[in-house]
């Protein structure tokens, strides 16, 4: 997981002279923003985002809202764990944001009444917050970036967020597309960037994992790692077989220690990477739940996720039509020319 590093206090003033320079002159100007920050200004700049703008834009309706959740429900349902976790952990000073791929706001847990009375009351189920409609932020700009990011104190776009920080880091559903983002946000600098990324990053895996799972309901999951202490770490590679043996879905994890990418897996036969077709596959994880596989790639370990709850053999008995018995002879027939049995 790639992340930025935080501001040290000489860059903090230089980005207040980026924005007075922007307020003066329209312009961004160039070498004093960290470049990713930069470029999200220039393109917050051509979509033509205020730099003073406020919260103008129009949330959700109460139908719209309903609409918005139930498609979204994969991905709220599998967050909301994690996001209880961390509104235990981080809440009290901050915000827990989950949005979708389009960074509409699907749930908001800590000080939101804190935070609404900071100038940001559109913090709040159903605003949209992409780069397009508010400017550089941690939601928006991961999406933009796909990466995971960090915003501290000043970077926002907007002028109202100055005082803000952010991390944020997006959530890949099993095609390895962006579902979602998870967000932290809080007032004052970043602070402890590792403690902050390192929890999100905890969380996002395990959102990942119950997407997946939930994803492949009929089908085999497992987990696995080329080190067993590494499983249920955000490190696990997870992947979906069919039970006729076909690779469904690889994690991106999962690619990494398979050394293949998602395209020359997906589709492929699961013996060809694991050593085993999906019947013994399935037998072997029905068997045990927590094992090791050898493989082309050395030895893996595994946990079962999912394995459908059926005997091998009535998967792979053919189906044969059903059995007919055929009329009695006519005795006539049988008897033929023969007087003997006329």
């Amino acid at each position: 997981m790639t992340l930025t590093k935080t501001l040290q206090p000489k860059p903090l003033r230089e980005v207040r002279l980026a924005r007075e320079k922007l307020h003066l002159e329209g312009l961004v100007p160039s070498g004093v923003l960290r470049a990713e920050i930069d470029a999200s200004w220039r393109r917050s700049l051509n979509h033509g985002v205020p730099v003073s703008g406020q919260h103008e834009l129009s949330l959700q309706t109460t139908a719209s809202l309903d609409l918005l959740l139930a498609n979204n429900q994969l991905l709220i349902d599998a967050a909301m764990p994690a996001i209880d976790y961390l509104n235990q952990r981080q809440g009290k000073d901050g915000l827990i944001i989950l949005a979708n791929a389009d960074a509409t706001i699907l749930a908001v847990e800590g000080r939101a009444d804190r935070l609404k009375g900071s100038g940001v009351p559109d913090i709040t189920l159903g605003a949209c917050w992409s780069e397009a409609a508010r400017g550089t932020n941690a939601l928006g700009t991961t999406l933009v970036e796909g990466r995971p990011m960090l915003i501290d104190c000043g970077e926002h776009y907007l002028d109202r967020l100055s005082r803000f920080s952010c991390t944020s880091v997006p959530i890949h559903c099993p095609q390895g597309d962006i579902l979602g983002v998870l967000d932290l946000t809080r007032e004052g600098p970043l602070g402890r960037v590792h403690d902050s990324t390192a929890l999100l990053g905890m969380a996002v895996s395990q959102i990942e994992s119950r997407v997946f799972n939930t994803s492949y309901s009929e089908h085999i999951v497992l987990a696995f790692h080329s080190r067993r202490q590494y499983l249920e770490s955000p490190w696990q590679g997870l992947l979906a077989v069919s039970l006729s043996g076909q690779i469904l879905a690889a994690s991106g994890q999962a690619c990494q220690l398979l050394r293949a990418e998602r395209s020359v897996l997906v589709g492929q036969r699961c013996e060809a990477f694991l050593g085993l077709d999906g019947l013994q596959l399935l037998a072997r994880l029905q068997q045990d739940a927590l094992g090791s596989l050898q493989t082309a790639q050395g030895e893996f370990f595994y946990k079962t996720l999912r394995a459908p709850q059926r005997s091998p053999n009535v998967l792979t008995a053919p189906r044969t039509a059903p059995k007919t018995t055929p009329p009695a002879p006519d005795l006539e027939a049988l008897a033929g020319s023969n007087a003997r049995y006329a």
